[in-house]
């Protein structure tokens, strides 16, 4: 008796849908990914673009072959530009203001016959008003004198017309200098122009505007091989500072007329 064939499973026509069902569900999945990624946080995005300009400068821009140099800064901060502008205009117009003051304390010191005894330089770095220690202190001391705070109460109200930064900076001659206040030339420079500093807060100057340097001997105008230069060298400093300008900047050119003598 010939053996049955078993049936045949159907087969089932209908097993494409299965692929197809995996295909609808992995390009749903591409395109969630894709819309995620197309939707910037623009908060983060600003922290972190600001992050990297402040992190990275102009100077760090890196040369290519032919082609300028890298753009990361400007890409990363589109607003750079206008900041850039708006800061140069600010400086400008205090530079401005301090270039007027400049020439009303010129005339101030004419009108007041002060020609003597105190300077005027208007440099790159700021207004700087010279006062001989001779007008300032007694020898070897740190006490300013009453003719010298007559003097500095007339500047008073110079210093409070603008809110620049001021630096006070004591030089002396290379006499050496042993006393038990003052051990050294350095301690002694450091003394004087502290005790402007002290002067001018006490008369209203905000003290977070002010500061004070001690240079001793080591930065003579002139050679300190007569009585007349070593007395040039012994002076104290006022600099009234452009806007970013660091106090301990000392080396900066005149701008325009260098001075009244």
């Amino acid at each position: 008796m010939p053996r049955r064939r078993k049936p045949e499973p159907p087969q089932n026509h209908e097993r494409w849908l299965i692929t197809y069902s995996d295909l609808i569900t992995l390009l749903m999945i591409f395109f969630v990914i894709m819309y995620a990624m197309s939707s910037i946080n623009h908060i983060k995005f600003e922290s972190l673009s600001q992050s990297l300009a402040a992190a990275l400068h102009k100077s760090d821009q890196i040369p290519l072959n032919n082609t300028g140099t890298t753009a990361l800064i400007s890409a990363a901060n589109p607003t750079n530009t206008g900041d850039q502008q708006k800061v140069s205009s600010m400086q400008k117009q205090n530079d401005s203001k301090l270039n007027h003051l400049y020439a009303i304390l010129q005339s101030y010191i004419q009108s007041h016959n002060l020609s003597g005894n105190v300077s005027l330089q208007n440099q790159q770095r700021g207004v700087q008003i010279t006062l001989k220690d001779v007008v300032l202190f007694d020898t070897g001391s740190a006490n300013i004198r009453p003719a010298a705070q007559k003097i500095l109460l007339g500047l008073i109200p110079f210093f409070r017309s603008l809110q620049n930064q001021i630096v006070v900076e004591g030089y002396t001659d290379n006499e050496p200098i042993d006393t038990p206040i003052y051990p050294s030339n350095w301690e002694l420079s450091a003394g004087r122009a502290m005790g402007v500093v002290r002067f001018l807060a006490s008369h209203g100057i905000a003290p977070q505007r002010l500061s004070g340097i001690g240079y001793g001997q080591y930065r003579p105008i002139v050679p300190n091989n007569t009585p007349q230069n070593r007395q040039m060298n012994r002076r104290v400093n006022i600099v009234i500072l452009r806007q970013g300008i660091q106090p301990g900047t000392i080396n900066a050119e005149p701008v325009g007329v260098a001075g009244n003598g």
